[in-house]
């Protein structure tokens, strides 16, 4: 084709040459013969000479864009020709073609071509993810059966050995779940399906439930946790909460696992920047772990990547975590960082801008002004970010906060003035009889202390106030402050008759384990409770007996909790009878189940491995009037 582009040039610019030349020629003539009566000759010769290479410089002009069209043509052919299959088969029918017309109707057939491999890899992708869906739902079926009677073991009394072996099965099944999680959670990026929500949420409960969830797993290595969200910030904001919370999951988990025995984690959650509208935070993780050299930071955001391969074989994990991580603080506007040197600790940080609730009234904390509190630490040297934690909370709340030290508690001869509330940590009383030392001063004692020195508190023995379970958040610092004396009970759910009996609830769930393990624990919580098998049985059930509550599975075999949800409200609109509440259970956690489910007509969802909590906090919101 170029080479047909240049032999049409030289047949349009070799008349113009010939012009040019024999009118330059004749010019010449004429100029060496000048006569006043050839004037006008010369002037017109001159004036062809003009015309003439003003022709051929058109000429070339108009050559060298057809030339730049060619090779812009040519290569697009060339990207189209990576993107399609059979290269050779392209280059041969280019070889072959002689017209531009061929090669736009090449271009449009490849088009085609790869309009329909398109297609097909969405369909494929699409398979894939409900693949790798359904998939995650069939594995955390049994893991649901398995962490739930793990957990109704560890409440019987066992031995030492049984008692490790339990929680060796539990750490098993938890470290399954994540990495189930972290699988199903890069298929969704990689195939664009995550979605991030705008709900309301409460921070300051996000935060503190995601950080109580690791208190265990810190406790097993003494590792201390320290959480600092500032007390000025808007309570009630506008974002998704499940993603804040799993990448804070992610980053938390991580920094127990690199960090030894004995080590410090904090979470901090600063205010960068408020205005009317929007508040700007900085969320970030610290620990005094392994730490990163300069290499590993530049690939540890990457997926299945970890620090180095001993690493892996040390710590276990996919290396996805912070690559899910970054990928979802990218999506809410934010960007995943670190900070970190070897052997010193890392800091993972990124920041969000978020909306405030306007719907929300600003929340006014008790004011504590006049009120004197007491932190006893063994030696004056000790300085902790726990420590100063406190401190921070309890002089914003009012009260007047003061360091006492055992030297001047205990061994001094001259009496000192106590503060109306003295807080001890039971990481500095854990030797036999400390506890009854700290509890016998004459002021109000608070202990605070982790899950596993909890068991060692004796109500008969040791005389405190109240005992709180660190990390220590605003919301236990008012707890303490308050010094509140009720105790929260296990079971509290009174009829909404005010009789003695107890709540009826239905069970769906094909799953016979799954069965077993929801019918206990909601025993444990006091309801009367039958179970059936599949939807059209849930169906049948309640048109014969009266339930408070049903917790209706979504995929059942006969019919499907959805159906089932439908029939039974269709049931209760034919005959005007009174709702009964329908709590959708699934494994599946897609973005949108929720709504999807909610839309279909149930009154609220919860998540397989179930969560004795969750169950709690939802029969308490449907079932108390």
């Amino acid at each position: 084709m170029l080479q047909k582009g240049f032999f049409d040039l030289s047949i349009r610019m070799l008349p113009l040459i010939l012009l040019f030349i024999g009118s330059s020629f004749i010019s010449y003539v004429i100029g060496e013969q000048y006569e006043p009566v050839d004037l006008w000759a010369l002037i017109l010769f001159l004036g062809i000479v003009c015309v003439s290479l003003f022709s051929m410089g058109y000429l070339f002009y108009t050559y060298r864009k057809e030339v730049n069209k060619d090779r812009l043509l040519l290569s697009l052919v060339k990207r189209i020709n990576d993107l399609s299959v059979n290269i050779s088969e392209v280059d041969e029918e280019l070889m072959q073609s002689k017209r531009r017309e061929d090669i736009y109707s090449y271009i449009d057939r490849r088009f085609s071509l790869l309009h329909e491999k398109g297609l097909k890899i969405e369909d494929e992708a699409e398979a894939k993810s409900q693949f790798l869906s359904t998939v995650s739902h069939e594995i955390r079926t049994p893991l649901n059966g398995i962490v739930g009677f793990t957990k109704l073991l560890k409440e019987m009394e066992t031995s030492n050995d049984q008692e490790e072996y339990i929680s060796l099965i539990e750490n098993s099944s938890h470290n399954l779940i994540a990495i189930v999680n972290d699988v199903l959670d890069l298929s969704k990026m990689n195939a664009e399906m995550m979605v991030i929500e705008e709900v309301s949420f409460n921070l300051f409960e996000t935060i503190d439930l995601t950080m109580a969830s690791f208190a265990q797993q810190a406790d097993q290595k003494d590792i201390e946790l320290g959480l600092f969200v500032e007390p000025s910030l808007p309570q009630h904001l506008i974002g998704d909460p499940t993603k804040l919370s799993q990448v804070l999951t992610n980053l938390i988990g991580n920094a127990i696992k690199f960090t030894d025995a004995y080590g410090k984690i904090n979470l901090f959650v600063e205010n960068l920047h408020t205005t009317e509208e929007m508040t700007e935070l900085k969320f970030s993780v610290q620990d005094d772990g392994i730490g990163l050299t300069e290499k590993q930071k530049k690939s540890i955001f990457e997926a299945y990547s970890q620090a180095t391969s001993s690493t892996s074989r040390k710590y276990g994990g996919t290396g996805l975590g912070l690559s899910i991580s970054r990928n979802m603080v990218q999506l809410m506007g934010g960007d995943l960082k670190v900070q970190s040197k070897e052997n010193e600790g890392a800091t993972f940080f990124f920041t969000l801008s978020l909306k405030k609730d306007k719907q929300h009234s600003p929340v006014i904390y008790p004011d504590f002004s006049g009120l004197s509190v007491g932190l006893a630490l063994p030696v004056k040297s000790i300085r902790r970010q726990v420590d100063s934690n406190l401190e921070k909370y309890a002089r914003y709340l009012g009260a007047d906060f003061s360091f006492y030290y055992y030297e001047e508690l205990f061994e001094s001869d001259e009496s000192i003035a106590l503060p109306d509330i003295m807080i001890f940590d039971h990481h500095y009383a854990r030797l036999a009889g400390e506890l009854e030392f700290c509890a016998s001063l004459e002021c109000k004692s608070i202990l605070l202390t982790n899950g596993s020195l909890r068991s060692r508190v004796n109500p008969t023995q040791h005389h405190f106030e109240d005992v709180v379970l660190t990390p220590v958040s605003l919301a236990k610092t008012i707890r303490i402050l308050s010094n509140a004396q009720e105790k929260k009970q296990e079971k509290i759910f009174p009829s909404q008759t005010g009789s003695s009996q107890p709540f009826r609830a239905l069970v769906a769930d094909d799953n016979k384990i799954n069965c077993k393990l929801i019918k206990i624990i909601l025993e444990n919580l006091d309801l009367d409770v039958t179970v059936v098998s599949n939807g059209k049985e849930a169906v049948e059930t309640v048109k014969e007996n009266d339930y408070d509550i049903i917790f209706m599975d979504i995929q059942m075999p006969v019919m499907d909790g959805v159906e089932a949800s439908k029939n039974i409200l269709a049931y209760e609109a034919k005959h005007a009878l009174t709702h009964i509440p329908v709590v959708a259970l699934t494994a599946n956690t897609s973005p949108g189940d929720r709504e999807k489910y909610l839309a279909e007509g149930m009154d609220d969802y919860a998540v397989k491995p179930l969560e004795v909590e969750a169950l709690k906090a939802i029969i308490s919101k449907h079932c108390t009037g």
